[in-house]
């Protein structure tokens, strides 16, 4: 935590456009590290389905086509 202090004590002294670059510059350098999560279609399987409960698929087809 000490370290972090003492990073802090040098921001202070930049002026505001100096201390939004470093934000945007450590905002980067997180983003990229961070590593997108895997998701495998099997996962989701069967995500929603409640919201298709009781419809007829057919009609709904049907009915989504005319327009």
């Amino acid at each position: 935590m000490q370290h972090i202090d003492s990073i802090l004590a040098e921001v202070k002294h930049l002026n505001k456009e100096e201390q939004l670059t470093l934000l945007e510059k450590l905002v980067a350098i997180i983003r990229r590290e961070q590593k997108p999560a895997d998701v495998k279609l099997a996962s989701i399987s069967g995500v929603g389905s409640e919201l298709w409960r009781g419809v007829d698929i057919d009609k709904y087809i049907e009915t989504e086509r005319e327009w």
